[in-house]
């Protein structure tokens, strides 16, 4: 019965005591949010750009298929960074945590990367070894 008198929203009030009232208050309207969420940005942003040189690297040495390879994660992040800002301005509340969806994909991108560049360099050793042979 006590649980059902604090759930509903016109009896919590009175229930509550100053001291939990300022305290949701704090928690709520935290005026230090700003800095926390410029710091998350600057962070997403730097990692961002830190993993999308090796896909733009790849683009202006690699040829062929590899450089197709190379490009498909930008391509990803293009498509997903303009999905995230058409729902943005749809709707603020969309995409709230747009920070760690980009971050997701500057890890997922770090591991595509690496493995293309082993698997290029296996077929590469491969092929070399092959005209050696020849």
């Amino acid at each position: 019965m006590l649980v059902c008198l604090l759930l509903q929203p016109g009896l919590s009030q009175p229930l509550l005591g100053a001291a939990e009232n300022l305290a949701l208050q704090s928690v709520v309207t935290d005026s230090s949010d700003w800095g926390w969420n410029l710091v998350i940005a600057l962070t997403v942003l730097s990692v961002t750009v830190a993993s999308a040189a090796l896909p733009i690297a790849a683009l202006r040495q690699w040829q062929g298929v590899w450089r197709l390879s190379a490009a498909l994660p930008l391509l990803i992040l293009a498509i997903w960074l303009g999905i995230i800002f058409i729902s943005r301005v749809i709707s603020a509340e969309s995409h709230g945590l747009w920070a760690f969806e980009v971050f997701g994909w500057a890890m997922l991108n770090m591991i595509y990367m690496v493995a293309l560049m082993t698997i290029k360099r296996i077929f590469e050793k491969e092929a070399k070894e092959k005209s050696i042979t020849d």
